[in-house]
């Protein structure tokens, strides 16, 4: 019976995939690829991904496949505090069209109590920061922000920066 889930599962993400805009996938699979260097690989680790279901989707279905360990989603951060303290990357990508919710330094630092290794967070919004940069300051936390994201894009990708 694990065997037929786990094929039906693997359809599903396929199926999935198709419906997410090629730039969406490569954006996605350039972040994980940041994660993966950044953490030392993503095998046996954790994910704490924030957003609308479809935003989340590509994310989730690459880091699967990269071995995380367990991948918490999230429609919002109201929740995330006492998820952090379980995860070593954070992904917040909240919806484009509505009011971004802001995750709080104050939230970060509730959830990094005692913490000892490193948690990295990409703020995946197109508009104003989901993330509040302060977080940034935090001892053992790494965030890139979208001006960041911006700048590595445009960097490496010319004329392809989606951010």
């Amino acid at each position: 019976m694990e065997f037929l889930d786990l094929c039906l599962s693997i359809l599903e993400e396929t199926l999935l995939m198709q419906d997410v805009a090629p730039l969406h996938i490569q954006e996605a699979e350039e972040l994980v690829s940041i994660a993966d260097a950044c953490l030392g690989g993503l095998s046996g680790r954790s994910a704490l991904l924030i957003g609308p279901e479809e935003q989340r989707q590509p994310y989730r279905y690459l880091l699967q496949r990269a071995a995380m360990k367990q991948i918490y989603q999230e429609d919002t951060p109201r929740h995330a505090s006492a998820t952090i303290p379980y995860v070593q990357l954070l992904i917040s990508i909240p919806p484009p069209s509505l009011p971004v919710p802001v995750i709080t330094a104050a939230t970060i630092a509730q959830g990094c109590i005692g913490r000892r290794t490193p948690l990295l967070i990409f703020d995946l919004s197109q508009a104003e920061p989901s993330v509040e940069e302060l977080a940034g300051l935090l001892p053992a936390v790494c965030l890139y922000t979208p001006e960041d994201l911006h700048y590595i894009f445009a960097k490496f990708r010319p004329g392809l920066c989606p951010l």
